[in-house]
């Protein structure tokens, strides 16, 4: 019992590291990067949430603010965002969309969409759904909240 167990730690644990090593490259228009996508998708989130703030978009995008400054430099000079002081803070800084971001989101977000549609028909609605609830319990366990059932 106790191999068994430590075998299946095994393979979690490998599956874990080949799901984070792949990096599965997910459909993206053509002139942007998988991070200016996953930005601009953040920034959009924001913007609905009514926080445009560049940490507030590091945090959905789980981007490091450095490495967040130097994607929104490149977006804004492709047209995709436009920075300017946030309202009430002169010292702060808030993010909005373009019109032409505007686009670029909905298209990622569509794209992203379909993928997902994809896997989802691959494996199936059951395990799908079977899948979310035993990651929502493991994301409890790390958040210190009690998880709910397993699946059958």
């Amino acid at each position: 019992m106790e191999d068994s167990f430590a075998e299946l730690k095994h393979e979690l644990y490998d599956l874990m590291q080949r799901m984070r090593g792949s990096r599965v490259a997910l459909p993206i228009p053509e002139g942007v990067t998988p991070l200016e996508a996953r930005t601009a998708l953040a920034v959009a989130e924001a913007h609905r949430a009514g926080e445009t703030r560049p940490g507030r978009i590091a945090e959905l995008s789980h981007i490091a603010p450095s490495a967040l400054s130097q994607t929104f430099r490149s977006l804004e000079g492709k047209g995709f965002i436009e920075r300017h002081r946030a309202a009430g803070d002169w010292r702060g800084v808030a993010v909005a969309l373009t019109p032409e971001g505007e686009r670029l989101a909905a298209e990622v977000r569509r794209l992203y969409s379909e993928h997902m549609g994809e896997v989802m028909a691959y494996v199936g609605e059951e395990d799908v759904r079977c899948l979310v609830r035993i990651l929502r319990k493991v994301a409890d366990f790390h958040d210190g909240k009690e998880g709910d059932g397993a699946c059958a």
